[in-house]
């Protein structure tokens, strides 16, 4: 989603704070709209790992409770924690992306890094409320291999989900002669997905560091090894929406905004 893929035939001449308020309300909007999936799959596999409830059973309890009970599930810390986290995220990425635009520079590098330590900041801070509220026994100290893991693990899908598609999407351009459009929504659902695949392992590891202080590098072994299918599954299940569906949804708002800002103001 670079500065390239918002559609910007003409200058925008709007307010920058109009713009970067339009940047916003896409960016927090296209969070509502996954926030619900994400946090049943997080609250999930942080249940699952630590031994709390299984995968599966989580997974159709957080789906019965989203459909039965929306108003209950809306007020859950997991719920709003996941809002908050790609809220946040998409609102840094998308002004970044406004304002490199505006003064005619690539976004490429810029938003990498804005957009890595927006998320690495609000997931770490989920992560160990995650753990704490989804765990066994007492809560404890979140080491801190723990939080260097799921700082690199989203640092790799901020790269595969805001940086890569627009490379991605060029591939899919040459050989297979796909229109701009589709080459990007194709790009943008799968380079985050597939990123999962090298990403998992050290999402498992860093739970197990939490949950089992203790354990020897061959039981970690053993349980990653056990758990890394299902939690590559489920992981995919989770970006999908996140920055697969949600990266679309935030571009075409954004994209609608635009075009309402040159109107009026271009």
């Amino acid at each position: 989603m670079g500065a390239d893929d918002v559609g910007h035939a003409a200058p925008d001449k709007s307010p920058v704070g109009l713009r970067m308020l339009i940047e916003a309300s896409a960016a927090t909007i296209s969070a509502l709209t996954v926030a619900p999936a994400i946090s049943i799959v997080d609250k999930a596999i942080v249940s699952n790992a630590s031994g709390l409830e299984p995968l599966v059973p989580c997974l159709i309890n957080g789906v019965k409770t989203l459909f039965s009970n929306p108003v209950y599930f809306c007020k859950q810390p997991s719920f709003l924690f996941i809002w908050g986290v790609y809220s946040g995220t998409y609102i840094v990425a998308n002004n970044i992306d406004a304002l490199c635009e505006r003064s005619a520079r690539s976004s490429f590098y810029p938003k990498f890094v804005g957009s890595s330590v927006a998320n690495v900041t609000l997931s770490v801070l989920k992560d160990k409320a995650f753990a704490r509220m989804f765990g066994t026994g007492s809560p404890l100290p979140m080491p801190i291999s723990s939080m260097g893991l799921f700082a690199t693990r989203d640092s790799m899908t901020i790269l595969a989900s805001f940086s890569l598609p627009d490379i991605v999407s060029k591939r899919f351009l040459q050989p297979a002669g796909i229109g701009r459009p589709s080459a990007d929504a194709m790009a943008q659902l799968v380079t985050p997905v597939s990123m999962q695949i090298l990403s998992t392992p050290l999402h498992l590891l860093g739970l197990d560091l939490y949950n089992r202080q203790a354990a020897t590098t061959a039981e970690r072994r053993v349980f990653i090894g056990r758990e890394y299918v299902k939690t590559v599954l489920a992981r995919m299940a989770r970006i999908l929406p996140a920055f697969g569906v949600g990266g679309v949804v935030n571009k075409q708002i954004r994209s609608s905004g635009r075009q309402y800002l040159v109107a009026k103001y271009g």
